[in-house]
């Protein structure tokens, strides 16, 4: 019997290991949604939407515009569905892009320009505002004229990437930027992001129609690791991760974007890099797992 199921998951459909994937994948995403108190209903409806969404935009010939009865019978909805996501605004929820991005590249600029770095590449202290002179509000206007250089400070200080130094002065001491408190804005639109490029990468490299295949690699402890053996691991992958990322970044920085780039030919990339460790498994019945019933 053992050897039948051995063949039988080698040989059964593509369609069930995905689906065996997808549950592994949802767990994680599923418990995020509970605790914040995002109910079933409210993600059927976001699912829905997404399929729409999806069979237009990536799952079909795009040579012709898919006719609404075409997304109906490929995605399983009903016509009436299809047409409330298509006609109804707001039926999908729509980004509000926080202002990580702007952050991550003050501290990028602070610790390369050549106006705010001093000798050995330290990062120059620096006063919110000076007239003439750098100062704090003319380093996040060389990054984003539009954005409050007074916000974009109280946040750095809040997490702690840059520190008060003196009465007037303020001093960079990380390069990174922070991730604040847990399920914080920034902290979700890190997570989306993250979940999307790494998907999407996949996705790529399993599109036959893709010959030259992305970036994405792992390296795994066969049969795992002593617990004891672990925080070493952990320690020792911080530092190397950090150097290659910032041997990347410095690779990145001449060819960042200036005033006059033309932003019709660029196109966002860039390398992430996460450490995991696997949650013991457990395959008890969920039944024994549940209260009785009532």
């Amino acid at each position: 019997m053992a050897a039948w199921r051995g063949w039988s998951a080698v040989n059964s459909p593509p369609g069930v290991h995905l689906l065996v994937a997808l549950r592994r994948v949802l767990r994680p995403i599923v418990g995020i949604l509970i605790r914040a108190g995002i109910r079933f209903d409210e993600f059927s409806d976001l699912a829905r939407g997404v399929y729409v969404e999806s069979a237009i935009r990536d799952g079909l010939d795009h040579a012709t515009k898919p006719t609404r009865a075409r997304v109906s019978m490929v995605t399983g909805l009903t016509r009436q569905q299809v047409d409330y996501y298509l006609d109804t605004d707001g039926a999908l929820p729509h980004p509000r892009p926080t202002l990580a991005n702007v952050l991550v590249e003050v501290l990028q600029k602070w610790h390369t320009d050549a106006q705010y770095v001093g000798p050995y590449g330290i990062p120059l202290e620096l006063e919110f505002e000076a007239s003439p002179g750098r100062s704090f509000r003319s380093l996040v206007a060389m990054v984003d004229p539009q954005v409050s250089a007074g916000i974009v400070l109280e946040e750095l200080l809040r997490v702690g990437s840059v520190t008060h130094s003196g009465e007037k002065h303020f001093r960079a001491v990380s390069r990174y930027f922070m991730m604040p408190v847990p399920m914080s804005p920034q902290q979700l639109e890190y997570f989306g992001n993250t979940l999307t490029r790494l998907a999407k990468t996949l996705e790529y490299n399993m599109d036959p129609r893709n010959p030259q295949k992305r970036l994405e690699r792992f390296v795994v402890a066969d049969r795992g690791l002593p617990i004891d053996v672990l925080p070493k691991f952990e320690k020792y992958a911080r530092e190397r991760t950090s150097e290659f990322l910032l041997d990347l970044d410095n690779w990145l920085t001449p060819h960042s974007l200036s005033d006059e780039t033309d932003f019709s030919d660029r196109i966002g990339t860039g390398v992430n890099v996460f450490l995991y460790v696997d949650s013991p498994q457990d395959e008890k019945p969920l039944t024994s797992l549940a209260a009785p019933s009532d």
